[in-house]
């Protein structure tokens, strides 16, 4: 298979431009995705964090920009202002790579939205990086024309989803020219998602780089079930083996990141914290010192774990479960990035073995772990054990009597009479709950006939 990266349809100095960054060999969703949006395809894509899939859409979206038509061309939305500064900042590094002459502007909230319109006015620029709220802004006051775009991109789309920002989305895409090419990109693809793609997408392509595991297979992924014990002291005694080189701990809430960061540094670590509670300058502060290796420790909400990039990340510790069971895939995807090896380590208690048994099923593969003698070493999954007593639980005294007898080696056709026995019980069960409900619901119709 050739190259895509040296495809004929990709302008000389695109082609040369991505020789200039180190582009050599295309990922598997470049490969995927890029001859696709060449041919003018709309598409929905499926792939996992890290999975190199900004390129997959900015090579193309690029390619196609008219440098000599002074209006935007291509939009791009995600989520977040974090994400939308590092697609700003790829984009124009792209674009410097390849000599272009292409203006990019990035429109995101909680930044000055006053200066954000004067360089519009000045710039005109090509490529529009937007987070939906901003943009809607814009479209809206009829500041940005779509006239011209070529190119819709929702990146993060279930993240999209995830935070309210559909209304938005739906806004921009009713206006948008009926010849513009729509894709969206997302690590999961849930019923509501599908159903608003499929609102303005007549027959994509769908295309799934699916990791079998679901987790980059660089990553070592552990479970680690704490008992009684307390969390905190657990997740101190995490971090402190083996020293890793930037660790991320993910809790649920902005409370819960505070008091960890207030307890690791009380027990003399230094330990950064990223929430949605810390004002935007704190926050860059804090990257820059992150990223300038001042914390060996991080602390954060879900925000960051799809929010922003921090490069070298070699242990993620989720301290507790998200409610979006997903967003565990977009934790752990922080580390073992770029054929890295990574780490994660997630922390439960037995009553929260449901919500892994759910992740289990979406293909999230689990190695049971404890701490012995301060090192980590594996220990018996309980899943199996677990299923056999919720099936026998199931069953009343006598029942489970039966089952015990019929796992002892008898004649042949016993264990088809045992079955035989449980399905007649069942069966006589439901005839007597069915006999009570039209009883009750006779007594309730008396009921009401006598009031």
């Amino acid at each position: 298979m050739n190259n895509i990266f040296e495809n004929e349809k990709l302008s000389p100095a695109l082609r040369q431009g991505l020789k200039k960054i180190n582009f050599v060999k295309p990922t598997e969703v470049q490969e995927k995705v890029i001859p696709v949006l060449l041919a003018h395809k709309n598409a929905v894509v499926q792939a996992v964090t890290g999975s190199g899939k900004t390129h997959a859409f900015l090579i193309p979206v690029m390619n196609e920009i008219n440098e000599k038509l002074p209006y935007p061309q291509a939009i791009l939305t995600t989520p977040s202002r974090e994400l939308a500064q590092q697609l700003y900042q790829v984009t124009r590094q792209l674009r410097d790579a390849a000599g272009l002459n292409i203006s990019v502007a990035q429109l995101a909230g909680g930044t000055d939205r006053e200066r954000q319109l004067e360089k519009i006015g000045r710039h005109k620029p090509q490529i529009i990086i937007a987070t939906p709220g901003r943009l809607h802004d814009f479209v809206a006051k009829k500041i940005l024309p779509l006239d011209y775009v070529t190119n819709f991109v929702i990146d993060e789309a279930d993240m999209t989803l995830d935070m309210g920002f559909l209304g938005e989305i739906d806004f921009i895409a009713q206006r948008l020219p009926q010849n513009c090419v729509l894709t969206a990109f997302s690590a999961t693809i849930p019923v509501k998602l599908a159903n608003f793609l499929r609102k303005y997408m007549a027959k994509p392509e769908t295309i799934i780089v699916d990791n079998p595991t679901v987790i980059s297979p660089t990553v070592k992924n552990d479970l680690l079930d704490v008992g009684s014990k307390n969390r905190k002291k657990i997740l101190y005694q995490l971090l402190t083996i083996g020293q890793p080189y930037l660790a991320l701990i993910f809790a649920n809430t902005k409370q819960t990141v505070d008091e960890l960061t207030e307890f690791l540094i009380k027990q003399g670590l230094r330990v950064a914290k990223i929430h949605g509670g810390i004002t935007e300058r704190e926050r860059k502060r804090t990257m820059r010192e992150v990223e300038a290796g001042q914390f060996q420790y991080v602390v954060a909400t879900d925000l960051a774990a799809r929010g922003i990039d921090i490069a070298g990340v070699s242990l993620v510790i989720n301290y507790e479960i998200p409610r979006e069971l997903e967003f565990v895939i977009h934790r752990i995807g922080r580390t073992g990035r770029n054929g890295m090896s990574g780490h994660a380590i997630t922390l439960i208690r037995e009553e929260e073995m449901d919500q892994i048994f759910k992740l289990e099923n979406m293909g999230v593969h689990f190695d049971f772990v404890e701490i012995k003698n301060g090192a980590l070493v594996p220990r018996k999954h309980y899943h199996s054990r677990k299923t056999r007593q919720s099936s026998s639980q199931s069953l009343d005294n006598k029942m489970r009597g039966l089952v015990k007898k019929a796992q002892k080696k008898r004649k042949p056709g016993y264990k088809k009479k045992i079955k035989r026995a449980i399905q007649l019980d069942k069966a006589q069960k439901n005839k007597i709950e069915q006999r009570s409900k039209i009883r009750k619901a006779k007594r309730q119709r008396k009921m009401k006939r006598n009031n």
